[in-house]
């Protein structure tokens, strides 16, 4: 049978490969590499704790009440975390993009202004000219 301690140690491992997997996102254009590396480091350090003995024994001091409630609170927090990060990739891509189209608009805007100068400047040649003084 599998007591609380295996369920927990399970749980911990499965959460390690989630986060590895995080890579997958970033793949897809979804998590920034500086998140993705901090979850792919998070879940290493966990799929070690799950796996040695040493580091893991005290899953055998928790009740299976107690396991279970860890056990399913880690998972939301988890997936909320995972799901925060997804957010703030997005919106730092979304920063990026709309920084480059703002430098885009002033290089417009300042040709159109360089145009508007040049425009001028014939029109007041163009007015010299044809003034009749009396």
């Amino acid at each position: 049978m599998i007591g609380t301690a295996d369920i927990v140690k399970y749980g911990i491992i499965a959460a390690g490969v989630f986060m590895i997997s995080s890579f997958w996102y970033h793949s897809y254009r979804k998590l920034t590499v500086n998140l993705a590396v901090v979850w792919e480091i998070f879940g290493a350090i966990l799929i070690v704790t799950g796996i040695f003995p040493v580091l893991s024994s005290w899953a055998h001091h928790i009740s299976r009440g107690t396991g279970l409630a860890l056990f399913f609170m880690g998972a939301v927090c988890l997936w909320g975390g995972f799901q925060f990060s997804l957010l703030l990739s997005r919106l730092a891509m979304k920063n990026q993009e709309l920084a480059i189209q703002v430098s885009l608009l002033i290089q417009e805007n300042e040709r159109i202004m360089r145009q508007i100068e040049e425009q001028t400047d014939r029109m007041r040649e163009y007015e010299e000219k044809t003034f009749v003084r009396d």
